[in-house]
C-alpha cells in the first residue's frame, strides 16, 4: 500500500454504530467493532461503508481481534470473558478468564498470534494475561501471566513475543511465550494504553494517554524514543511502509512518518476516538469514536 501525500489524507465516511465504541478488527472481508454501551459487535461491510450485522456478545466488550483460520476473539470487560465468534459471525464460545479466582470486572484487550493460533487476553483487575489456545475444540483461558495492571497487548509476529502496556506503571512488559513469562520491562511514557508493533522495522508505537508522547521502542535492544504529538493518545497501529496512526482525545488522527519519527499529517475524526485498525488491501483506515457511536474510515490510498 502506497500512503499518499499528507494533504490527501482524509475521511471519506462517517459510519453509525453502536454505543461508545472502543476496540476495531479488520478480518478477510469485514470489518469488527466492540459496541461497549450496548453489549455488541457491529460488522461493517468496507464495499458499501455499512452496517451488515450486529453480533450479541458479553457484557461491555472492549478488545476484538480477528485471525484468518479460526475467527474473532472479543474481550469483554463487564463480565471477565471472552467471545469465540467463528467466520460465519456465529458465537460459538464463551470464555470465562476468571478461573478460582473471581476478579471485578475490568478493563480487557485481546490480540492474537496466528501463527501460534493463540489468543493473549489482557484484564486490567486481576493483572493476567491469560492464554487461549484457538486449535482447541474447548476454549479454555489457561495458562495465564501475571503482569501488573495489564490493558493494550500486541504481538510481534517474528519473535512471538507478546508487548503489554501497564498504564498505572508507566511501563510495557514484554513477554516470551517460551517458557511464558515476563523477560522485561520497558519504561515508556506516562499511562500508556495503545500498542502497536513493526515487525519488519523491529519497532513498537506506545500510545501514551498522560502525556503528549507517542513512546517508539526498538524491539530488539528496547530502546525509548520519544515522538510529540502535542496531546495525549489512546489507540495505534502501523502500515506496511511503517508510517504509524495514534488516535488523539482532541478528534483526531496524528500520522507519524516512518523516515523522520515525527507527526506528517492531522486527519479530524469523531468525538473521543479510541481502537483503529487498518485494512491494507483497499488502503483504508477505520477509527471506533467512542464519544458518537460512529466509525470514521480514512482514505490511504488517494482515491
Amino acid at each position: 500500500m502506497n500512503t499518499p501525500h499528507a494533504e490527501q489524507l482524509r475521511v471519506v465516511a462517517n459510519i453509525p454504530v453502536g454505543a461508545k465504541p472502543i476496540g476495531v478488527a479488520v478480518g478477510l472481508s469485514d470489518v469488527y467493532v466492540t459496541n461497549s454501551g450496548e453489549d455488541t459487535v457491529s460488522v461493517i461491510d468496507p464495499s458499501t461503508n455499512g452496517v451488515s450485522a450486529t453480533i450479541n456478545v458479553g457484557l461491555r466488550p472492549e478488545g476484538v481481534a480477528t485471525d484468518p483460520q479460526f475467527g474473532i476473539c472479543v474481550s469483554n470487560g463487564g463480565d471477565n470473558t471472552v467471545s469465540m465468534i467463528d467466520r460465519s459471525n456465529a458465537v460459538i464460545a464463551t470464555v470465562s478468564v476468571q478461573d478460582l479466582f473471581t476478579p471485578p470486572p475490568g478493563m480487557m484487550r485481546v490480540a492474537v498470534d496466528h501463527f501460534l493460533s493463540r489468543a493473549y487476553v489482557t484484564h486490567r483487575g486481576s493483572g493476567r494475561v491469560s492464554i487461549i489456545n484457538l486449535s482447541d475444540e474447548v476454549f479454555f483461558a489457561f495458562p495465564f501471566i501475571d503482569v501488573l495492571g495489564p490493558l493494550g497487548v500486541a504481538v510481534d509476529p517474528t519473535s512471538h513475543r507478546v508487548y503489554v502496556t501497564q498504564p498505572e506503571f508507566n511501563a510495557v512488559s514484554v513477554i516470551d511465550p517460551e517458557p511464558n513469562g515476563v523477560i522485561a520491562t520497558i519504561p515508556v511514557g506516562q499511562q500508556p494504553i495503545g500498542i502497536a508493533v513493526d515487525a519488519l522495522r523491529r519497532r513498537a508505537y506506545v500510545a501514551n494517554s498522560g502525556f503528549n508522547i507517542v513512546s517508539l521502542i526498538d524491539i530488539d535492544t528496547h530502546n525509548v524514543a520519544d515522538i510529540d504529538v502535542a496531546t495525549g493518545s489512546t489507540g495505534a497501529t502501523v502500515d506496511s511502509r511503517g508510517n504509524a496512526y495514534v488516535t488523539q482525545f482532541d478528534g483526531t488522527v496524528k500520522v507519524i512518518d516512518a523516515t523522520s519519527g515525527s507527526v506528517s499529517a492531522t486527519i479530524p475524526v469523531g468525538s473521543q476516538p479510541a481502537g483503529l485498525a487498518l485494512k491494507p488491501d483497499i488502503g483504508r483506515l477505520y477509527v471506533a469514536n467512542s464519544g458518537d457511536g460512529t466509525v470514521s474510515v480514512i482514505d490511504l490510498a488517494g482515491g
